[in-house]
């Protein structure tokens, strides 16, 4: 199976228990409040359709992308929010057919290609494998959002490894975004996936180390869960500082909790 392949089918998976979710609502717990003031479940729906579709748009259209493309992040964050807000009158039953065919057709647009293609975005160029990681990270993200809005425990599952790795690859952005200097010395990664399996990830001769549970590593990084309430143990002071700050996603630094 190719990289794509294999993100793929986790991001598959990943979409098909959300929507199992929620096709299971009510209309009025649509409007339920997530921990990401203000959004509530259907904005957190809406959000990652909107952002399928600009996905399939990038890669299949890129030179209209790029034409459309606002410039500067607070354009960017101004047509993110905008979203939220067109979309909020929305049926629940149009907003899951809105992410349920959107995510189809993404994934079917990414079928059959290299990973290592580059494709445009809201910022610099990624490759396709980095843009479905991406995808992956916030479906998880906001997932875990609405599964905690509505009273329930999210499945842990190994795919969460997709989430474990970005955040790491994430370091530099994370130092960059809260304006830090890059340490010198990289951070390494021995975690325990849910499956019992032990993930290594970073260099073996790394003396700053964080350890334990991969799931709440991942909540840390999508900033769902602060590094203080963790199943974790930092070893070294890049490592502390780095849990401190750590974020998965592109942008200014996020808020936590």
């Amino acid at each position: 199976m190719s990289l794509l392949d294999d993100l793929c089918t986790d991001l598959q998976a990943e979409s098909d228990e959300l929507i199992q979710l929620l096709a299971g609502l009510d209309e009025p717990a649509w409007h339920t409040m997530t921990a990401s003031e203000p959004w509530r479940v259907k904005d957190q729906v809406s959000h990652l359709a909107w952002n399928d579709d600009a996905t399939v748009r990038a890669l299949t259209s890129p030179e209209e992308f790029l034409s459309e493309r606002p410039e500067g992040m607070e354009a960017i964050q101004a047509m993110v929010d905008q979203v939220i807000v067109d979309a909020h009158d929305m049926s629940s039953a149009d907003l899951l057919a809105w992410f349920t065919n959107g995510r189809t057709t993404m994934l079917d647009a990414f079928a059959g290609r290299n990973p290592k293609d580059r494709m445009p975005w809201y910022g610099p160029e990624m490759s396709l494998a980095s843009k479905l990681t991406a995808r992956f990270m916030e479906t998880w993200a906001h997932g875990f959002d609405v599964f905690d809005a509505l009273g329930h425990d999210k499945p842990q599952t190994d795919r969460v490894r997709h989430v474990v790795f970005l955040g790491l690859q994430a370091l530099p952005n994370a130092y960059q975004a809260h304006g830090l200097e890059l340490p010198d010395r990289p951070v390494r990664l021995e975690v325990t996936a849910p499956s019992g399996e032990t993930w290594s990830m970073g260099p073996a001769t790394a003396t700053d180390v964080v350890r334990g549970a991969a799931f709440d590593l991942a909540l840390v990084v999508t900033q769902r869960l602060n590094a203080a309430d963790a199943d974790l143990e930092a070893s070294g002071a890049v490592a502390t500082e780095w849990l401190g700050i750590a974020q998965a996603f592109a942008g200014p630094p996020g808020t936590g909790r």
